[in-house]
């Protein structure tokens, strides 16, 4: 796949894939993922709906890492079975990035925590030395599940504009 390629040298670019309901597109996404998956080369896949994004991240990369398939659906992991499998492979970087995040959780830090999930993808392709591939499915639902305050009532409406920096680092 020439993408997967492209991504190590830094000579890939970000896409949209853009196409009426029900015409794959959600598919096609889930499909490169599992192709490279699969490859278990440089380049972990990444592949989300909008809500649960740090958990589902921290599933994908330990996934990927210990090469254990993801629970039916995909579903994330919970804290307390990620950093079992952090210990299992050594990883302190995960360890020590889960202590953070939850820490901001726990403290209502929520641009903090919003930042802190956003960024790990970044975060982490410097600290393990990989690179990720960011898919985002469904983004224009974005702001139906990130709320900025803890009572579900004011929804992060530009929520979308956080991606802007990211989309073209490792």
């Amino acid at each position: 796949m020439a993408l997967s390629h492209q991504i190590p040298r830094k000579t890939a670019k970000y896409r949209a894939l853009l196409g009426r309901r029900k015409s794959s597109k959600s598919a096609i996404m889930q499909r490169l993922f599992n192709i490279l998956w699969n490859q278990n080369g440089t380049v972990i896949p990444f592949y989300f709906e909008m809500h649960v994004y740090y958990r589902t991240f921290m599933s994908q990369f330990l996934s990927f890492k210990t090469r254990t398939v993801l629970d039916y659906g995909n579903r994330p992991w919970d804290f307390a079975e990620l950093r079992k499998m952090a210990k299992a492979i050594n990883n302190n970087n995960a360890l020590k990035d889960m202590d953070g995040f939850q820490d901001c959780l726990y403290k209502e830090r929520v641009d903090q925590t919003m930042n802190w999930a956003f960024n790990a993808p970044s975060v982490f392709a410097g600290k393990e030395n990989v690179f990720f591939l960011v898919m985002i499915d469904e983004i224009q639902y974005m702001t139906d599940y990130i709320f900025r305050d803890k009572e579900y009532k004011v929804l992060a409406y530009h929520l979308q504009g956080a991606y802007h920096g990211l989309v073209e680092t490792k």
